[in-house]
């Protein structure tokens, strides 16, 4: 009885090596060749952005494609033009666009810039205590239903006056209590948004 090894050194040596084929070799080399190169690609796609000049060469091959008309009129753009002598610019007169009317002050938009003001005020001074929450709450919740009421109607503005208004840390920590309000996950916010493009 012979070992294993000596079983199969002999049935190794007993087969045939397999040859490729050398159609599948040419067929191999003609895809090399075919490849086009890093340089050629970023041509490409410099050319996909700019698109074809006229009187360029691709435009005389892409009109000798399209027919001996189209060929002549790629030739014409390449020839040189006489000069002529420069014409004045033209002006476009643009129709005038009134801007936004002005927007009325209402009583409710009074209180409410005044109540924004005392409040950064006792901020200000250190009174953390000065809202109660359930006056927080109530305020909080009759802005939102507020904003997301113009928002639907499409009266739609920024939701703050600037990036100076408050700072990233501030919005993250709401926008985390309101979502823990109603019971929402960051995710959700996000499957929302992407759906309704907002």
């Amino acid at each position: 009885m012979s070992s294993p090894k000596t079983q199969t050194s002999k049935s190794a040596t007993a087969r045939p090596a397999l040859k490729k084929p050398a159609a599948a070799k040419s067929a191999r080399k003609a895809e090399a060749a075919v490849e086009p190169t890093r340089a050629e690609k970023a041509a490409f796609l410099k050319a996909m952005v700019q698109g074809i000049k006229p009187g360029s060469k691709a435009a005389e091959k892409s009109a000798a494609r399209k027919g001996p008309e189209a060929a002549k009129s790629a030739k014409a753009a390449k020839a040189p033009k006489a000069e002529t002598p420069a014409a004045a610019p033209k002006v476009e007169v643009l129709r005038r666009i009134s801007g936004a009317a002005s927007i009325p002050v209402t009583p409710e938009s009074e209180r409410a810039l005044a109540l924004a003001k005392e409040l950064e005020a006792t901020l200000a001074d250190g009174k953390l205590d000065a809202l109660q929450p359930h006056a927080m709450q109530a305020l909080m919740a009759a802005l939102c239903k507020i904003y997301s009421a113009q928002d639907e109607a499409d009266m739609r503005y920024p939701v703050l006056s600037g990036r100076g208004a408050v700072t990233g840390t501030d919005v993250m920590i709401v926008c985390g209590a309101l979502l823990r309000a109603v019971d929402l996950q960051v995710f959700e916010l996000g499957m929302w948004q992407s759906w309704s493009g907002r």
